[in-house]
């Protein structure tokens, strides 16, 4: 015998009402339409000037059995509200009707889709759909729990736990495209060969045909991915399978490929994801597996049978999207609508899952380079850096069991709902359809590998060690002779993905994890531990173990994103501040003590520049955190840091003297034109410098006079240019110089100051044609006529040894090796005639006035 049933009021009365009299005994039998209860209620008429009247209603039974209790008595008043949080009888049921399938009692055989005037459906009693099935039967909630419950205790008397698996880039890789085909074709053809090959003696080959033998070894060449495609399955499903029901866009029959694709359906080529027999073999001992994928019906299947051939991993515990009723979201209590504690999911995407507790994400697997997963070509791209779609927190606990009636109402109620709802579901199966066509017809992995085979220059044939190039005809030549080594083509396809190792050692830490709280729980826990209501307070849950596991990645790390997330952004709105929480980081917008990493997409942000004066924090590019997150372990931040600029990367500023103490700008440089050196050109070293013709040249830029007319004074001007650029190069000595074609060329000359002596002030030299000067060409001009020519500046070399008469009478010859962009040889010349004429003439009034006060 069942327990009995509460019956509640229906929300439709009157409320408050008040019960006038119980119409049926305890113990009673009673039918459905049987009479319960009368009640009176207030009624106002909206007629105007009208008095509220009271007036009577009957409630009658929805339902058939036995009287068990009244929860009411003669003379109550219930309010809407109590009517809902309060039973008020209570009936013993021969069939509760709590499973039901194709329209009938699965255990009583009766009729579930009779509907009267009591409003109350028997259908509706059981609508928990909790199968694998889309035409399985539906349980009631408490049907629901009373499964769990006997499965949860068939898991811990086995130790194992359940898990969801996710198929496309989880467990494996699918594509349509026919340039796999033709590869395997090509790869069992050479395989083939091979064995033919080596079954033949050399007793049985004609000696005719050694050299030919021979030839086509050399040529015969593996198609360089067979080896990643020996374990790939394939399978064709039919049209209805592609989504081809319909005549195509335009209403017009295909052709070609297309029209292949309507009749014969599609050939999926699948890859299981390497090591995929050695993980299931160990997880098949510690949980038990089921499949749910966004795939249809008869792809899952396929690709089950393909991956578990005998059905002992998942035994046709399978759910598509056939079955889920959802293109877009995948939901825990499709499957287990009462209890997720014991539930683990292993799925490459996390937002089909709104990021549950139950979820351990799967890094995707792209074996076929770029195809995605083609049964998901309608979702979105998955996108950190977003803004998050409002809702539930990313850390929620799991959602409570949902009732009869919540669960009829999650599916569109109304019919523009229901219309609304397929369109939507018709529009992006056609996109996936549309998707599956553009790889049949682009053949998308056939032009990867061209692109990789002119990227690696496979086209060439220059052998190596010759790198000097050849003419086309000359190649094809070479081509044509044996000598030429042939260069080997490179794969596309990469058999080295090692995922499924770590994931399966975090499905043998939650377990281990979960075995352990169980083992250690308290005897008090052991008493309560067949109370439904109890069973999300137990320390073995997976939806309290994986959460942990998650902060524990990044526990202690304190983040401060900086060009990462959007400057019109809500921080806290984002995903990648939602994930950093979630994985056990703390966020933060603003530099202070407690940030540790501020993560980084670009160099010289004012955070990254401040966080590097501040010291003590590790600053790393945006890899590090999307890294530590995928793998779910912290990466060493050493591969990740950001280079300091200022050491190593380029930097835009001027390109500074080594040898310069100060950073301050040179005096009087903004006075100075200077043109930029000429491209390509090369700098001169200190060591390439013949500095016998630079003393010359100073020497007689030292020694000019103040007494030229006109003419010579021009000339003196431009002879003083070159002085000042000397003295230039002195204070500079250590510093590389420029050739005479990067030498920046002075455009314009700062204006000299004029002297008393220009002003005629001090009557010595009042000429009017004399040139400005500048101070130091005149503290120059001074040295050398009170001490004569100096002897340090001779520099005496070997060569010059031998003629010790030059160095005696002092040599002042102008170099004729070192070329100026200011003036020619004749103009150099010309102008150290005019100087060792001044030599004999003493008429600086600075001098005079000097030599006064020395006495």
């Amino acid at each position: 015998m069942s327990s009995p049933t509460d019956i509640f009021l229906p929300p439709t009365l009157p409320y408050p009402v008040k019960v006038t009299s119980l119409d049926v005994q305890l113990g009673a039998a009673v039918q459905r339409g049987t009479r319960l209860l009368t009640y009176s209620f207030l009624y106002s008429s909206p007629a105007i000037g009208s008095k509220p009247e009271i007036r009577f209603g009957t409630w009658d039974c929805s339902i058939e059995g036995a009287v068990e209790s009244w929860k009411v008595k003669l003379g109550d008043s219930i309010s809407a509200q109590k009517a809902k949080q309060r039973p008020i009888i209570c009936i013993t049921e021969p069939c509760k009707h709590g499973v039901q399938i194709g329209g009938l009692c699965g255990l009583c055989g009766k009729d579930m889709t009779e509907f009267d005037y009591t409003g109350f459906s028997d259908a509706s009693r059981a609508s928990i759909q909790m199968t694998h099935s889309a035409f399985g039967p539906t349980v009631s909630l408490e049907e629901a729990r009373r499964i769990e419950k006997e499965t949860a205790d068939h898991l811990l008397k086995s130790r194992k736990l359940s898990l969801i698996v996710d198929l496309d880039q989880t467990i494996v890789h699918a594509t349509v495209d026919p340039t796999v085909g033709e590869w395997i074709a090509e790869g069992e053809a050479w395989e083939a060969r091979q064995t033919k090959k080596r079954s033949t003696t050399p007793q049985d080959e004609p000696d005719d045909d050694d050299s030919d033998d021979t030839a086509s070894d050399a040529e015969d060449e593996c198609n360089p991915n067979w080896e990643a495609l020996q374990d790939v399955r394939k399978f064709r499903l039919g049209p209805e399978s592609f989504g081809m029901l319909s005549v195509p866009r335009g209403g017009h029959k295909g052709k070609g490929k297309q029209k292949l694709i309507e009749n014969e359906g599609c050939m999926y080529y699948i890859k299981p994801r390497p090591g995929t027999q050695d993980f299931f073999r160990n997880i098949s001992t510690k949980y038990e597996m089921h499949v749910y994928t966004m795939g249809t019906r008869a792809y899952a299947e396929e690709v089950c049978a393909a991956i578990d051939p005998d059905g002992k991993i998942f035994g046709g515990r399978i759910l598509s999207r056939d079955e889920s009723g959802s293109l877009t979201q995948k939901s825990l209590q499709r499957l287990f609508p009462c209890d997720t504690s014991m539930v683990v999911i292993i799925d490459d995407r996390a937002d089909v899952w709104e990021w549950s507790p139950n979820l351990i994400k799967v890094i995707p697997y792209d074996f076929f380079v770029g195809i995605g997963d083609i049964n998901s070509a309608f979702l979105p791209k998955v996108e950190l850096l977003a803004p998050a779609v409002p809702s539930p927190s990313l850390a929620k606990p799991p959602s409570p069991p949902v009732s009869d009636t919540e669960a009829s109402s999650l599916e569109p109620s109304t019919p523009e709902e229901r219309e609304k709802a397929e369109m939507e579901s018709k529009a992006m199966l056609t996109q996936n359809s549309m998707a599956l066509e553009a790889q049949v017809e682009e053949r998308p992995l056939a032009k990867k590998q061209e692109a990789l085979l002119e990227s690696d220059g496979t086209g060439s044939t220059t052998p190596p060690g010759d790198p000097s190039p050849k003419h086309p005809k000359s190649d094809m030549k070479a081509a044509e002779s044996p000598k030429v080594e042939k260069v080997q083509r490179k794969a596309l396809l990469k058999n080295d993905d090692v995922e499924l190792q770590r994931v399966g050692y975090l499905l043998g830490e939650v377990h281990r994890r979960f075995f352990s709280s169980y083992d250690n729980r308290t005897p008090e826990d052991r008493g309560k531990k067949r109370r439904p209501t109890l069973t999300r307070s137990k320390a073995h849950d997976v939806t309290k173990i994986i959460p942990q596991m998650r902060m524990d990645t990044l526990h202690g790390v304190h983040i401060l994103f900086s060009s990462v997330i959007p400057l019109d952004t809500k921080p806290e709105t984002t995903e990648i501040w939602k994930i950093a929480h979630m994985f056990g980081a703390q966020c933060y917008t603003e530099l202070s003590s407690r940030i540790t990493h501020v993560v980084a997409a670009k160099h010289g942000t004012v955070k990254v520049d401040a966080a590097r004066k501040r010291g003590g924090i590790k600053i790393v590019w945006l890899s590090w955190f999307t890294d530590s997150i995928a793998l779910w372990r912290r990466q060493d931040e050493i591969p990740y840091l950001l280079d300091d600029p200022s050491a190593a990367a380029p930097s835009s500023s001027p390109i500074l003297d080594p040898h310069q103490i100060s950073s301050d700008p040179e005096p009087d440089a903004d006075d100075w034109d200077v043109e930029p050196a000429p491209a390509g050109s090369t700098s001169l070293e200190l060591h390439d410098i013949d500095w016998n013709d630079i003393n010359d040249e100073v020497e007689a830029a030292m020694n000019e006079s103040d007494d030229e007319d006109d003419a010579i004074s021009e000339r003196s001007s431009a002879r003083s240019v070159f002085s000042d650029n000397d003295d230039a190069m002195s204070d500079d000595t250590p510093s590389q110089l420029s050739s005479p074609n990067t030498t920046p060329r002075l455009k314009r000359k700062r204006l000299r100051s004029v002297t008393p002596s220009d002003g005629g002030t001090n009557g010595v030299g009042n000429r009017q044609g004399d040139v400005l000067r500048s101070p130091l060409a005149k503290r120059k001009k001074l040295a050398a006529s009170r001490s004569g020519t100096s002897k340090l500046k001779e520099a005496v070399t070997a060569d010059e040894l031998v003629d010790t008469e030059s160095l005696s009478d002092h040599s002042r010859r102008p170099s004729p090796l070192l070329s100026t962009p200011f003036m020619s040889f004749e103009e150099g010349a010309e102008d150290d005639e005019y100087a060792d004429d001044g030599d004999d003439e003493d008429d600086d009034w600075l001098a005079h006035e000097l030599e006064v006060d020395w006495g």
